[in-house]
C-alpha cells in the first residue's frame, strides 16, 4: 500500500479570533447601538423645538418654569390606566392655538405650557382653580347623574370648559355654567340676559343659583330628543357621551367631544361615574 507524500502538518488557529472575543465584540456594538438610539429618543423628547405627549401631565409636570430651567415630563406615561386592575385607556389628544389660554387650557392640552413658555406659576394656579371647581360641584354632578343617568364626569367636564372653571361673565353674574340659551319670545322679565356669542341676538338663561343651572342642564338633555340616544349609553361610557354631545351639535367647536374627554382623563373626573 503505497503511503501518500501529503504532509501532515498541525493545524494553525493563531489567526483566528477566539469565538469569546467574537461573542463580546458583538454584545459591545449592539451596546453601542442602544446608546446612539437612546440618545436620540431623549434628544428629542427634550428638544426645546419638538414637544411629544405621551400621556396626561400632572401639575409640575411638562412645563417650564419663569427661569427657563426645564421641569420633569411625564413623557413616559404611554395612557396606561394608573388604576389597578383596570383595563388601559387611550388618552385624548388636543393641540390648542397659542391664544387659548383660559383656566381649563392645561387641563385640554397639558404641552401647552412648553409650547408657549408659560411660567409653572401660572400654570399652577389655573390647575388649581381647575381643581376647586371639580371639588366644589362634584357633588351635584354626582346627584343629576343618580337622578337623570348623565354621567358625573362628563357634566363636570362640561362645567368647567363652559364656565372656564367657573369664572366666565355668564356663570359669575347669572349663574349658568353650560351656556344654556333662552329661544323663548314671550319670557318673564329677568329670565334671561343678552351676551355678545355666535350673534348679538344671544340671551342667555339667569338662574338664582348654579344648582339651578346643574339642574336645568339636566332637564335640557334628558328632554330634548336630539340627545336622547344618549341615555341609552349608560354612565360609565363617557367617551361616548362627549362624542355624542358634540355630534348632536351641543356646540359649534368641532373639537368640543376631545376637549371634554381630554379634560375628563387629565383630571380623572370619571372616577365620580362610579360613586
Amino acid at each position: 500500500m503505497a503511503i501518500s507524500n501529503h504532509a501532515f502538518t498541525t493545524y494553525d488557529n493563531s489567526r483566528v479570533p477566539a469565538y469569546n472575543q467574537i461573542r463580546n465584540e458583538l454584545l459591545q456594538e449592539q451596546v453601542l447601538w442602544k446608546l446612539l438610539l437612546l440618545t436620540a429618543i431623549a434628544y428629542i423628547m427634550w428638544s426645546d423645538k419638538i414637544s411629544i405627549v405621551l400621556g396626561p401631565v400632572s401639575v409640575a409636570d411638562g412645563i417650564e418654569q419663569p427661569a427657563g430651567d426645564r421641569v420633569r415630563a411625564s413623557l413616559f406615561d404611554f395612557g396606561f390606566s394608573r388604576r389597578k386592575g383596570s383595563e388601559s385607556r387611550s388618552e385624548a389628544g388636543v393641540t390648542l392655538p397659542p391664544g387659548a389660554l383660559d383656566n381649563v387650557t392645561f387641563a385640554i392640552d397639558p404641552a401647552f405650557a412648553i409650547r408657549n413658555k408659560v411660567g409653572r406659576t401660572e400654570v399652577e394656579e389655573r390647575l388649581l382653580k381647575c381643581k376647586h371647581y371639580e371639588e366644589r360641584f362634584a357633588p351635584l354632578a354626582i346627584a343629576e347623574m343618580h337622578k337623570f343617568g348623565i354621567p358625573a364626569s362628563v357634566t363636570l367636564a362640561q362645567g368647567l370648559l363652559e364656565s372656564n372653571a367657573g369664572e366666565s361673565k355668564l356663570a359669575a353674574s347669572v349663574n349658568n355654567h353650560f351656556g344654556v340659551k333662552c329661544f323663548s319670545k314671550h319670557c318673564k322679565r329677568g329670565h334671561c340676559v343678552n351676551f355678545a356669542d355666535d350673534s348679538h341676538k344671544d340671551f342667555f338663561i339667569k338662574y338664582p343659583s348654579a344648582w339651578g343651572s346643574f339642574r336645568a342642564h339636566s332637564q335640557f338633555l334628558k328632554k330634548s330628543k336630539r340627545y336622547k340616544h344618549l341615555f341609552r349609553l349608560g354612565t360609565d361610557d363617557y367617551r361616548g357621551w362627549a362624542r355624542g354631545l358634540a355630534s348632536a351639535g351641543y356646540a359649534t367647536d368641532q373639537k368640543y367631544g376631545e376637549k371634554l374627554i381630554a379634560i375628563i382623563q387629565m383630571m380623572e373626573l370619571d372616577r365620580y361615574d362610579r360613586m
